[in-house]
C-alpha cells in the first residue's frame, strides 16, 4: 500500500505543474507558437526530456484515474474539493501578499480564509466571494519578481513541472510558508501526501476538456506550452495588469459579411472566421480563469 501510495505521489508531482502549462498555452494559442526563440531555454535538451517523461506519465496513469474521477463524483462535490484546495493555500497566499507589499490583497486574503474556513466548512463552500472578497493567487516566485529577481533559464523537471530557476527556488520557500509543512500529529505525513494528490487528480480534472482540445490542435507542443508559461508567469507577476497588446485585437474582426443572404444579413459560411475568432477570445478567458485551480505542491 506504500509502494502504491509513493507511486501516485510522484505521479502527482510530476503532473499538477505541468497541467497549469497545458493550460496556459491552451489560453494564447496563436501567439504562444510564433515565441519559439530558446534564449531562455539553454537547457532544452533536457527539459524536452523531462516532458516526455511527464507525458507519459500522465497519458498512462493520472489522465485515466482523472476521467475515471469525473465519471464517478457528482460536479458539486468535485467543487467542494477544489475550495478546500484552495482554502488550504490561504497562508501562502497571504504570506506573499505581504511580502510583496499588498496589504490590502493581503487582508482579502485574510479575510476570505476566515469566513470560508468557519461559514463555509473548513473551506468545502466559498461564501467569500459572494460577499465581494475575489480569490486571487501569489506564490513566492512571483514574491522574487516583485523584488527584481531575474527568471533565470526555463526548467522542467519532474516533480516540479514548467518552471524557472527563480520559480523553482520560490516554491521551496512556498512549502516553508505552509503550515501543514510543520503540523504535527499522528499520519501527518499520509496526510500531506494525500493532499497532492487529490490536488493533481482535482486538476487534472478540470483540464480534461481543455487538454483535450488543446492538444488536437498538433503542432510542437513542448514549445508551445513553454511560451505560453512564460506569458501566464509575467501575467500572475503583475497580478492580471496585462497589457494592451496581450489581449485580442478586435479591430482585426472582420466585420462585413463577405456575402449577404437574401434578407441582407450575412451567410453562416461568411461569418464563420468571426465566429471563430469570437470564440477563440473566450476560450482564452475560460483557460485563464482555471489558472486559479491548484496548480502547485502547496495546493
Amino acid at each position: 500500500m506504500r509502494g502504491l501510495v509513493s507511486v501516485l505521489a510522484l505521479t502527482a508531482c510530476l503532473a499538477v505543474p505541468t497541467l497549469a502549462s497545458a493550460q496556459e498555452a491552451a489560453a494564447t494559442p496563436e501567439a504562444a507558437p510564433a515565441q519559439t526563440n530558446a534564449s531562455n531555454d539553454p537547457w532544452i535538451g533536457f527539459n524536452r526530456s523531462m516532458f516526455g517523461v511527464h507525458q507519459a506519465v500522465d497519458g498512462a496513469v493520472l489522465e485515466p484515474v482523472a476521467r475515471g474521477y469525473r465519471a464517478i463524483t457528482p460536479r458539486p462535490l468535485r467543487t467542494g474539493v477544489l475550495n478546500f484546495l484552495r482554502n488550504l493555500k490561504s497562508p501562502v497566499v497571504f504570506a506573499n501578499d505581504v511580502l510583496q507589499g499588498e496589504i490590502g490583497r493581503a487582508g482579502n486574503t485574510a479575510g476570505r480564509f476566515a469566513i470560508n474556513t468557519t461559514i463555509g466548512v473548513a473551506g468545502i463552500f466559498d461564501p467569500a466571494t459572494s460577499m465581494g472578497l475575489e480569490r486571487h493567487d501569489e506564490d513566492f516566485g512571483q514574491t522574487l519578481a516583485v523584488w527584481g529577481v531575474p527568471s533565470g533559464p526555463y526548467l522542467f523537471v519532474p516533480l516540479m513541472g514548467p518552471s524557472t530557476v527563480r520559480d523553482s527556488a520560490g516554491r521551496i520557500i512556498d512549502t516553508v510558508f505552509d503550515p501543514l509543512t510543520w503540523a504535527e500529529f499522528d499520519d501527518a505525513d499520509t496526510v500531506r501526501t494525500s493532499r497532492t494528490i487529490v490536488a493533481a487528480l482535482a486538476q487534472r480534472e478540470v483540464l480534461i476538456d481543455q487538454i483535450d482540445a488543446f492538444e488536437a490542435q498538433g503542432g510542437d507542443v513542448y514549445i508551445t506550452y513553454r511560451s505560453a508559461y512564460e506569458v501566464a508567469r509575467e501575467a500572475a507577476i503583475q497580478n492580471g495588469r496585462a497589457d494592451v497588446q496581450d489581449l485580442p485585437d478586435f479591430d482585426d474582426i472582420d466585420e462585413e459579411p463577405a456575402t449577404n443572404t437574401p434578407n441582407g444579413g450575412a451567410s453562416a459560411e461568411a461569418n464563420q472566421p468571426q465566429a471563430d475568432q469570437i470564440q477563440a477570445a473566450e476560450n482564452s478567458v475560460v483557460f485563464t480563469e482555471a489558472l486559479s485551480h491548484p496548480t502547485s505542491l502547496n495546493d
